[in-house]
Formats: structure tokens, sequence, C-alpha cells
């Protein structure tokens, strides 16, 4: 019985001691989480893509084929250099403690920020040509399943952006050393 009275008093001084700590450190969730500025969006597959991974769903012809693919050339020309700058802001350096940012994080975040709006205007602007161009060489019913195919995609994007905000940072990259193969001299 003495057992039991001390084994319960030591757990609910273990809880008691670990909720200030949790509320110290914000608990499980990544802190890069609560700032925007540090997720950078997933970009869904055109609808050029899309046609031409799916052209047998679609019943493509071939001179369609043909066409949609000179479309998604054009279009995946014109991205490039702007999915390099967002793959390159994704992998870029992130503050330790997005909470507590200096002026010169503030303004690098603010400059991430910029990059990113710009990136996603001009690949928005790009696509929706690209876009107009392929429903040109689609029949109305290749339309249609053309759309749905399209906004799956771009729902399963923004859940993949989602995921990895909810994530955080430190989620993403919790393994650090432990994943790695450390290698050691033999002596």
């Amino acid at each position: 019985m003495r057992h039991l009275v001390r084994l319960s008093a030591l757990a609910a001084s273990a809880a008691l001691l670990a909720v200030p700590a949790g509320a110290q450190y914000g608990g499980r969730r990544g802190s890069s989480s609560q700032n925007a500025a540090l997720v950078i969006p997933r970009v869904a597959p055109s609808i050029a893509a899309l046609a031409v991974r799916y052209g047998g769903d679609l019943q493509l012809s071939q001179t369609q084929l043909d066409a949609i693919q000179s479309v998604r050339q054009r279009q995946d020309s014109a991205n490039a250099p702007w999915l390099r700058t967002l793959d390159s802001l994704r992998n870029g350096p992130r503050p330790v403690n997005p909470l507590d940012l200096s002026q010169e994080q503030r303004e690098l975040l603010a400059a991430h920020r910029v990059a990113v709006t710009t990136a996603m205007d001009a690949m928005h602007a790009t696509n929706a040509a690209a876009r107009q161009q392929v429903m040109a060489v689609l029949t109305p019913d290749q339309q249609g399943k053309a759309a749905r195919l399209e906004n799956d995609a771009q729902k399963l994007a923004r859940a993949e952006t989602q995921r990895r905000s909810d994530e955080g940072y430190y989620g993403r990259r919790r393994g650090g050393m432990n994943d790695r193969m450390i290698l050691t001299p033999e002596y």
C-alpha cells in the first residue's frame, strides 16, 4: 500500500513538472508551422502534364498528344527557373527560432515571401496560358476529365503543403545525425 502511495505521488509530481516544460517549449508542434513565411507551397502538376500522363484515360489521339506535349515543353521551359527558385528557398537556411528573429532574419523572410509570390504569380500566368491551349485541343468530354484530374492534383498539392506546414521545419529535419551513418576511423 505504501508503495502505491509513493508511486502515485511520484507520477503526480512528474506530471506537474512536465506541464511548464511543455508550455515553455510549445509542446510537440514545430515552431516553424507558426510562421507562414517558412512554408514554400507545393506546385501541382499542370493540366498539360496530367493530359500527357493520363493520355490513355483521356483517349487522346496522337495528334492531340503531340500538340499537348509541345505545350507542355514550352510550359516546362518557362516554369523551370521559377521552380528552381522555389526549390532553393525550400532547401535554404531557416532561422533556429522563428518566434525570435533578428532584423536581418526578418528582412530575409520578407525577401523569401516576395520571391515565393513572384514565382507563383509567374507560373500561374504561364500555366493559365498553357491550360487554354490544352483545352482548345481537347473535346468537351476530355475537357471535363482533364479538369477533374487538374482539380484532384491541386487538392493533393494543397494538402501536401498543409501537411508540411503542420509538420513544421523541425519535424522534417528530425532525423538529423541519427539517420546518417557516422564513419569513424578504425584503430
